[in-house]
């Protein structure tokens, strides 16, 4: 494990790509410090920015970043194994083109959280801004796989052209999530901003309460459905989010001051619903679209309602 702890030093924002651990594994303390690193302000030496320690365990590519690092864009760019765990907020464009390993971040993230992700996990415990698993710059579409957990709110353009993968929000979206959506899953357990899901071809955007902002979609009227495949997802969620507790843990025990730091700043684990019960609509009917909106319910099916309704006059009936 290598622990960079961040010095109270400026160089305005810093390109921080090469901070990998696949990467960092087999480098010395002496040539980590060495690392040459583009700055608002010119080039930058690692040892400028963060004092370098090591520790023995574990045995996979272990790096943590502690201190706040809202500078510091790129971090984890092209990440292909290990584990990358923030003590504190990070940049822009963290994950960008990641294609394995784990990255946790404690606090909150900035823009473009995740674009052009295949593979691996992001677990935000604070808020994200806008472009979450959008896409970057000259590319026809976002995220392309793996899994991204935000115990917070997100902001606009969400999920843009995603095309693979699954994103869980535990809180609130922001403006036109979903546009031009092309498969994968979206969960958002919160509130949904304006103009959402416009031009939706696939996919699945999952909704944890009855939305009150107009879509820009157009949607088929509403149907009650039990889907069989929602429990799967809600335990793959599960498991990743405790793979990324679990390496937060591990992380802040190496420092007592991030421990009281991110005991302050970390929320609980992230609520997981567990119903089958949706309520479904097909969006976007103006593009042809084959994607689907799916507001969930405890119970949907008209069987249950018609029990329900036996249950209050006195009678039971087993459906």
């Amino acid at each position: 494990m290598f622990l960079l702890q961040r010095k109270n030093t400026f160089f305005g924002t810093v390109d921080g790509s090469p901070l990998r651990p696949d990467l960092l594994a087999v480098m010395s303390i002496e040539q980590i410090n060495s690392i040459e690193l583009d700055s608002d302000r010119g080039t930058v030496r690692l040892e400028q920015l963060f004092d370098v320690s090591t520790d023995s365990l574990p045995h996979e590519p272990f790096l943590v970043v502690d201190g706040d690092c809202e500078r510091l864009d790129l971090l984890g760019k092209e990440m292909v194994s290990g584990t990358l765990c923030v003590l504190g907020n990070i940049g822009d464009r963290l994950g960008q083109s990641m294609r394995g390993g784990t990255i946790v971040v404690s606090g909150n993230a900035m823009n473009h959280v995740g674009s052009d992700m295949s593979n691996g996990l992001i677990y935000i415990a604070g808020n994200c801004e806008h472009f979450l698993a959008s896409p970057i710059p000259g590319k026809k579409s976002g995220m392309r796989g793996g899994d991204i957990l935000v115990a917070g709110n997100v902001g606009d353009r969400a999920c843009e052209r995603m095309r693979r993968g699954t994103v869980f929000v535990a809180g609130d979206a922001g403006a036109f999530c979903a546009p031009q959506m092309i498969a994968g899953t979206l969960v958002v357990m919160g509130k949904l901003g304006r103009e959402w899901a416009g031009g939706m071809r696939r996919g699945s955007l999952v909704l944890g309460q009855d939305y009150t902002t107009e879509p820009t979609a157009s949607l088929s009227e509403p149907r009650d459905f039990e889907l069989s495949f929602l429990p799967l997802v809600w335990r793959h969620v599960e498991r990743v989010q405790n793979e990324a507790i679990g390496a937060l843990t591990l992380s802040v025990s190496f420092s007592t001051q991030s421990l009281q730091r991110t005991a302050r700043q970390a929320p609980g684990p992230i609520k997981i619903p567990r119903t089958r019960w949706v309520q479904r609509q097909i969006a976007d009917l103006c593009s042809s679209g084959r994607g689907e909106v799916l507001v969930l319910r405890r119970i949907s099916s008209p069987a249950y309602q018609a029990n329900e309704l036996l249950s209050l006059h006195g009678h039971t009936r087993q459906v």
